[in-house]
């Protein structure tokens, strides 16, 4: 007969939540009572039974908290995430979905907190890059939810898995599109948010050479007024630019800057996102070119992930996944 786990729990001398937290890998145990019932797990050879969690699932209610801060891709990852849901339907788990304002830390802040507070079983996440939301995120981790961060936020968070574009391999596929566009050569500027260089935009920088060379750059927040202004003083500070490279979201503004500034030659525009109003902006020629992530598979891998960890106890197989990048053009959108 198999031994149970209050059965490991009693020789260890301990209660059974001990035993889990080592099962699955929590803090919480000392390190000489962690490797303890390690030991027994092993000499005994005790296997926890997945299709019976998996039963106990359906009986109980289960609140997965999903924070969506908003991008152009927010409309595609909640696709991803419903269509899991619907997979997972005869589990008793609900989904708490909360969105904010790309700029707004201080609210995404406050849903993780209410998450926690709340004991969610299992958090998704997309966030701003900021202090505050990655200490909220971290004290997810501390408080043992399981914790899944998809299409952006900080780095260094402790999650169960990271699911994001490949941002190399984007930084390379929009350096190959400004040579195509520009005929390789010609002046390009960069419109980023604050806090420095980013992977991605490293990795096009690196990827172009002297003749197409990143000219110019300037920061602004994900606020549509202010990457509105900041595009115009872009503009007026460096008239002629043939190309440019946003990296900080609010697209439709950006274009409209460029519309009402009406320069001599208007830059060619290269996002790296897309939604149904950018594929307009892209069709009328406004965008030259989207080099975005497939955002409802990333959405769809997220909850998939979420959901195998929590019901049968899976661990991903990656700490990250990355997901390939799409070109979209006037002729695909």
């Amino acid at each position: 007969m198999s031994v149970t786990l209050k059965q490991i729990a009693d020789m260890a001398g301990v209660h059974k939540s001990t035993v889990d937290k080592v099962i699955h890998d929590r803090p919480g145990v000392s390190e000489a009572k962690r490797e303890q019932i390690r030991a027994l797990l092993e000499q005994y050879g005790y296997e926890s039974n997945p299709l019976a969690k998996a039963l106990n699932y359906q009986k109980k209610k289960l609140t997965v908290g999903i924070l969506l801060a908003h991008t152009a891709a927010s409309a595609a990852l909640r696709h991803g995430i419903e269509r899991v849901r619907q997979d997972f339907a005869s589990f008793n788990i609900a989904l708490d979905l909360r969105e904010t304002e790309a700029a707004d830390t201080e609210q995404q802040a406050a849903c993780l907190r209410e998450f926690r507070e709340s004991g969610a079983a299992g958090v998704i996440a997309c966030t701003a890059d900021d202090e505050a939301v990655k200490t909220a995120l971290c004290a997810l981790h501390d408080a043992d939810i399981p914790l899944i961060l998809v299409h952006s936020a900080p780095e260094n968070v402790p999650c169960l898995c990271r699911i994001e574009q490949d941002v190399q391999q984007a930084g390379r596929t929009a350096a190959r599109m400004l040579r195509l566009l520009l005929g390789g050569s010609g002046r390009v500027g960069v419109l980023r948010t604050p806090g420095g260089v980013t992977p991605q935009e490293q990795s096009l920088a690196d990827a172009l050479d002297e003749n197409l060379p990143l000219a110019v750059a300037a920061e602004t927040k994900p606020s549509p007024k202010l990457a509105y202004m900041n595009t115009r003083a872009l503009l007026s500070r460096c008239p002629g630019l043939d190309a440019l490279v946003i990296l900080c979201g609010c697209v439709p503004e950006v274009c409209r800057a460029i519309h009402d500034a009406n320069p001599a030659a208007r830059p060619a525009l290269l996002c790296f996102e897309n939604s149904p109003e950018i594929a307009a902006l892209l069709r009328s020629g406004a965008v030259a070119c989207a080099v975005s992530c497939d955002a409802a598979e990333q959405g769809r891998l997220a909850m998939r992930l979420l959901f195998e960890h929590l019901v049968y106890e899976r661990k991903p197989e990656q700490s990250t996944v990355c997901t390939p990048s799409l070109i979209t053009l006037a002729e695909n959108a």
